[in-house]
């Protein structure tokens, strides 16, 4: 079975598993009852765990949905939790981490951070990574001792992303460069760099309130430079292939350099963006869910409009109502749900130049998390449910 360990499956927030096959229809497996609207679930090898807006968190068995244990708390804890083999990591409302077994939900250790905010959670190089209130600390696994703190202007929102320097190698290795009077470049004033913002270490990238970009190094919390944004992030960067992808809530995508935060494109909605960008590198394809109930489909080299239309191109793939659920991806097949309940599979085969939906499921309540994948199932929110879907693999494309 797959882990899907944090939000949209690792610390860089990708949302996708090209190595799965993906699904031609789902139908549901099991149904499990919670007090209180879902977070985003995450998987170990046998479990799934998921918060809610009203407290609690909840591990069930993944096959078959019966509740193994349940944390009870009087505050949300609906900000998506971190799971390894030895802990559950999660945030409540009222400024305080948690570290519970995750075979028996027994506490381990709890540290009180700034209250206000439901801390957001990342873990990467065997570090947690927690965005806050009053900024960014980084916290030791197994003891919940704080290693350092950088403190922000504003609070962070959306969840911290984390980026090892192989994966900045491995774009170098692969890329190549437009010229650069055809990119949206900011400045050097408008993207403040270190001196030594040229480090090979491991980065932590966040979002916060007053509509920045920050990128740390992830061993002492030093600022390496700072970006300006358009509004306030939404659920937090995506890292791929070198590039910090950032959508927020004035309508705009931004994709940054991620060594010096310069801009490589900027792309505009009218209404606001509600998700997390998803980036298929591979289809030169990012995908980012907005208030006017569209999946927002543009290229990776210039943030142009990438699904053709008649006359003109179109800004992406109509929904029944406004996203709130970050899309993911399994194999050619994107998943994503909507504000009236409706989840969606939609083709991004080959060049995702189609984007033709390919199924829909209807669940009672809306989605307003960002599910989980394993291997052949999808486990989403909706409502005070959560839902286990399925598929075989002879019904998907072999």
């Amino acid at each position: 079975m797959t882990d899907w360990n944090q939000f949209k499956g690792d610390p860089r927030h990708s949302g996708v598993r090209r190595d799965l096959e993906g699904p031609d229809r789902v139908s549901e497996r099991w149904t499990a009852d919670l007090v209180g609207p879902a977070g985003s679930p995450v998987l170990d090898r046998d479990t799934v765990f998921v918060g809610t807006s009203h407290g609690n968190c909840y591990a069930f068995d993944r096959e078959t949905g019966r509740r193994r244990w349940t944390f009870e708390t009087t505050v949300a804890t609906d900000e998506t939790p971190v799971v390894t083999r030895d802990s559950l990591f999660l945030g409540t409302e009222d400024g305080t981490v948690f570290a519970l077994d995750p075979a028996t939900g027994d506490l381990q250790w709890e540290r009180a951070l700034s209250d206000g905010r439901e801390p957001a959670l990342a873990l990467a190089d065997g570090r947690l990574y927690v965005g806050h209130t009053a900024g960014v600390s980084t916290l030791e696994p197994a003891t919940g001792e704080t290693i350092w703190t950088h403190e922000t202007d504003a609070p962070v929102v959306g969840t911290p992303a984390a980026e090892h320097p192989r994966d900045r190698k491995r774009r170098h290795d692969r890329s190549h460069s437009p010229d650069e009077d055809e990119l949206d470049l900011l400045s050097l004033e408008d993207a403040r760099m270190d001196e030594e913002g040229t480090d090979d270490g491991t980065r932590v990238y966040v979002g916060t309130a007053d509509e920045t970009i920050h990128a740390l190094a992830a061993d002492t919390g030093e600022e390496r430079w700072t970006a300006p944004v358009g509004g306030a992030v939404v659920d937090g960067p995506t890292i791929v292939d070198g590039r910090v992808y950032v959508a927020d809530d004035d309508g705009t995508l931004v994709a940054l350099h991620a060594d010096n935060g310069q801009s490589w494109f900027t792309y505009r909605s009218q209404d606001d963006f509600t998700t997390a960008p998803t980036v298929l590198p591979d289809a030169s394809a990012t995908f980012v869910g907005a208030a006017d109930g569209y999946l927002h489909v543009t290229d990776t080299t210039f943030g142009r409009r990438k699904l053709r239309g008649w006359l003109f191109s179109k800004k992406g793939v109509a929904l029944d109502g406004e996203v709130r659920s970050s899309p993911v991806v399994v194999g050619d097949v994107l998943c994503v749900g909507d504000s009236t309940g409706s989840l969606y599979g939609v083709d991004v085969s080959g060049d995702a130049e189609d984007c033709d939906l390919l199924w829909h499921f209807g669940l009672e309540d809306g989605v307003t998390a960002t599910p989980a994948l394993g291997e052949t199932e999808l486990f989403v929110g909706g409502g005070d449910r959560l839902h286990c879907l399925e598929w075989t693999l002879e019904e998907s494309r072999l």
